[in-house]
């Protein structure tokens, strides 16, 4: 098995920096409209928080810039158990801060369908700015 590269480390510690910053500051917004009592703010707040979350691993991957599908992978994987810690307190304070059942399957479900739908969209802005096959560089998109 080959290791990661020193480049492709450093990448995949960026992009999680970079996600976790994307959901503390979603998270920040949310107490900031609910403490002002602005409840459109505090929603938009919400649907952040949520697409920060659900997103995470492919948040991750997306901005860590390494050209390797293997570290990029790798943002993916170390992003799971952010998601999966962020979107269940996110469904667990949607479910009046009570734990139920239901959040840990939710939790999967939503990290499944936000990541994919992530990875998805990027995959496609990759293949229509004529990046090559799907697992092809993502720098070859970001270059144009």
């Amino acid at each position: 098995m080959r290791r990661a590269q020193p480049q492709d480390t450093t990448g995949v510690i960026r992009g999680e920096v970079i996600a976790f910053v994307l959901f503390a500051a979603s998270f920040a917004l949310h107490i900031v409209a609910g403490a002002m009592d602005q409840g459109w703010l505090f929603a938009i707040a919400v649907v952040l928080i949520y697409i920060s979350a659900t997103g995470f691993p492919a948040i991750a991957a997306w901005t860590s810039r390494v050209s390797s599908a293997r570290a990029r992978w790798l943002a993916v994987i170390v992003g799971v158990p952010f998601a999966l810690l962020f979107t269940g307190g996110a469904l667990w304070a949607a479910n009046g801060r009570a734990m139920a059942w239901w959040v840990p399957p939710a939790a999967i479900v939503l990290i499944s369908v936000g990541t994919g739908s992530i990875l998805a969209i990027r995959s496609a802005l990759v293949l229509r700015r004529g990046g090559g096959r799907s697992t092809g560089t993502w720098q070859a998109a970001r270059r144009r």
